[in-house]
């Protein structure tokens, strides 16, 4: 694929080429975006060249590929003869102009146009068969040799198709196909809906899908699809802003900060280096691969479209291509996204994340026959990077009841992850959402799902993230448990225990899980795995593994091979039993630690949690002098010299608890009260306090307030 630095150089050459040709532009648009159009099409790596040369040597007399199922075609047929249009088209390679290749081109599309095939699953038919079509038709148009004109107007007719509105990242891509045909035939009227749909969803309207006010981004109905249907959208979204810049059609400005504010705010910083957290992948974390990234080409059209960021956009190619650390160019935040209960914490160290549901919202869809076990995936599931693969392609082999974050009950077999339900189930509970002040901030997830209950806490600081579990309930035969990670085994699992300090003992030597070994009820305080420390500040009925794991991709997804793959897997879970009443838990993740001695000197003195009940988590970080707080219901939290008392559930920052001017963040995960009323008694501050945090209503209903 072509470099970043070489994909810039072109499309500043593309713009200096736009911007002389304006006037031009303005009149007769067609030329200079199909120009634009073809350029991002070309490809100069060589490695298509091997790819062309064995379909072209495949190829059948009829122009078909014995080793395709026209039946029921997906991808590949219509791929190849793009590739070859590619190699074909392009001064570059090897098969510029080659006879050979231009028959097979003709021969494969015609045979293509005869036998019209379909696919069972819609999408292909009326999405990716007429835009790969019509990105073959615009190769073709710059080849030595063009189609010939029946073909081309036979195939003109195979991509038309009825656009459906309103439909967030699908209506982009109907409409980009639009746009490829109103460049082939000039026609206005067709240029005129290709540009007023691909701009459709690029708008903030509550209520609808697309991007929403927290800038997280919604599809199929109200379900959080920030890296996948949103990928989409991000994708078609800056091809249209690009190929359509300083003509009549060009992008609104206000659109375009809507698109540029949701790639550079949302959709980039879930990327860490070149690999997605999973959590924003929705059912396509059953795919394979589908957690690589690779946006050198929209980040160089958004560096043009852009200029104002151009070292944010030039940051991030450099992290994604693996030239820099994986957060270089990335600020330290911490965001909650109310809308779509995804919480994203990055440091320069990691990046950690929550994606929970609620009764506003809908759970992790299974669509297509994909995603076939996420039953449990928006029940506080926690995405913990440092190099960005840790999860990369290890769904096959995941045990689905013991998602990393997830409290569930654990099943024998896949059965009880199984979604029997296409197209997304709405959550369970209205207390789901989180507080932040953009440094720091919590989620909380008040679960009631699948016979299971719990009150799930995540507090954020620099370096550690506190996870609290309280009230768990289950009357199910299962037994329960929280599973605290599951990814790749990188190297040795130690265990330790620590002293009553809070710092770990320095004469117990820590203990090397033995290889393909599984532990029960080990009663280590703490556990260190790639980099990772998991600290148990109250023990606990713990299970490790580092033991291999079994699966196949079609278990998933039906659309994916069928053989058997295996892999070492680090697990970690703590047992609250079978039909818990009362049960809980306390960890501590702090990754970035180098090494199990590291972590014996690691000192956690300066967190206290102060509360870990149903009704009232508390921690407060005594180095950055932060207190987090969830109340369940109304309440009161009473510890030393502090108090606080809240009239309504909440979720509470303090910063600068010991100051006199502390500043106070206040959230409504429920979503449902316009006023909270607090009295506090802080440390800093003399006497009682009265406040009435008035909340705000409508579409953002559930987002932080600050009173200071």
């Amino acid at each position: 694929m072509l470099g970043f630095t070489n994909r810039l150089k072109i499309f500043a050459v593309l713009l200096f080429l736009g911007s002389s040709h304006l006037v031009n532009a303005q009149t007769e648009p067609y030329q200079t975006i199909m120009d634009r159009i073809n350029m991002g099409l070309q490809d100069d790596s060589h490695s298509l060249d091997g790819q062309a040369l064995k379909s072209i040597a495949a190829i059948k007399k009829d122009g078909s590929w014995a080793d395709i199922n026209y039946t029921n075609p997906d991808y590949d047929p219509l791929q190849r003869m793009k590739t070859i249009a590619i190699v074909y088209s392009g001064s570059g390679h090897q098969l510029y102009g080659d006879a050979k290749a231009y028959d097979a081109i003709v021969k494969s599309l015609g045979h293509w146009l005869e036998l019209n095939p379909k696919n069972k699953n819609w999408w292909y038919n009326e999405i990716f068969y007429p835009k790969t079509i019509g990105e073959i038709l615009i190769l073709m148009r710059y080849a030595k040799m063009p189609l010939p004109a029946d073909l081309e107007k036979s195939l003109l007719v195979r991509m038309t198709r009825k656009l459906k509105t309103g439909d967030g990242a699908n209506t982009s891509d109907e409409a980009l196909h639009y746009l490829y045909r109103a460049c082939l035939t000039q026609r206005k009227t067709t240029l005129d809906s290709a540009s007023k749909y691909l701009f459709e969803p690029v708008s903030i309207t509550d209520g609808k899908e697309g991007v929403q006010v927290d800038n997280s981004y919604f599809q199929h109905g109200k379900q959080q699809a920030i890296a996948s249907y949103g990928a989409v959208f991000a994708d078609n979204s800056v091809n249209a802003a690009f190929y359509l810049r300083g003509t009549a059609y060009a992008m609104p400005k206000d659109q375009l900060n809507i698109l540029i504010t949701y790639l550079k705010d949302t959709f980039f910083k879930t990327i860490r280096g070149s690999f997605f957290d999973f959590n924003v992948r929705g059912r396509g974390i059953s795919r394979k691969d589908i957690l690589k990234g690779s946006f050198a080409g929209m980040l160089a059209k958004v560096k043009i479209l852009s200029p104002e960021y151009a070292d944010y956009w030039l940051a991030a190619a450099q992290r994604m291509s693996g030239k820099e650390p994986p957060a270089y160019g990335i600020s330290a935040s911490n965001r909650s996204y109310w809308k779509s209960g995804y919480t994203l914490h990055t440091r320069a160290g990691y990046t950690f994340s929550v994606q929970a549901a609620s009764s506003r919202t809908l759970r992790t869809e299974r669509g297509n026959n994909e995603n076939i076990l996420g039953k449990f995936l928006a029940d506080g599931a926690t995405n913990i990077q440092l190099r960005g693969d840790e999860y990369l392609n290890v769904m096959p082999v995941w045990e689905w009841d013991k998602i990393p974050g997830v409290t569930s009950r654990a099943y024998p077999d896949d059965e009880g992850a199984t979604i029997k339900q296409d197209w997304g189930i709405p959550g369970t509970t209205t207390f789901a959402g989180g507080v932040s002040n953009g440094q720091y901030g919590l989620a909380v997830y008040a679960q009631n799902y699948d016979e299971v209950q719990a009150k799930k806490g995540w507090f954020f600081f620099d370096q550690e993230i506190v996870c609290l579990g309280a009230g768990i309930k289950s009357s199910a035969a299962q037994e329960v448990t929280t599973t605290l990670n599951q990814n790749w085994l990188k190297g040795d699992v130690i265990l330790a225990a620590k002293v009553s300090n809070g710092q770990s003992s320095q004469g117990d030597k820590p203990a090397v899980l033995s290889p393909e070994t599984k532990l029960e009820k080990p009663g280590a305080d703490w556990v260190w795995h790639d980099h990772i420390g998991y600290f148990l500040p109250e023990g606990g009925n713990l299970s490790v593994s580092n033991q291999t794991q079994n699966g196949s991709w079609y278990r998933i997804n039906q659309f994916q091979p069928k053989e058997e793959i295996s892999g070492k897997v680090f697990r970690l879970s703590l047992s609250h039993g079978h039909r818990p009443v009362d049960g809980h838990y306390e960890y501590i993740v702090v990754p970035g630690i180098s090494s199990a001695d590291a972590m014996k000197n690691y000192k956690l003195s300066t967190i206290k949690i102060l509360s870990n009940t149903e009704d009232l988590q508390v921690v407060e970080h005594q180095g950055l002098d932060v207190l987090q707080i969830i109340f369940y219901k109304a309440g009161v939290l009473k510890a030393g010299d502090l108090s606080i008392k809240s009239d309504q559930a909440c979720a509470i920052l303090i910063r600068g608890l010991h100051t006199e001017n502390p500043i106070i963040d206040i959230a409504d995960p429920a979503q449902q009260n316009t006023r909270i009323q607090l009295e506090l008694k802080l440390p800093g501050l003399k006497g009682i306090k009265k406040l009435n945090c008035d909340l705000p209503d409508g579409a953002q209903r559930g987002a932080t307030v600050r009173i200071q």
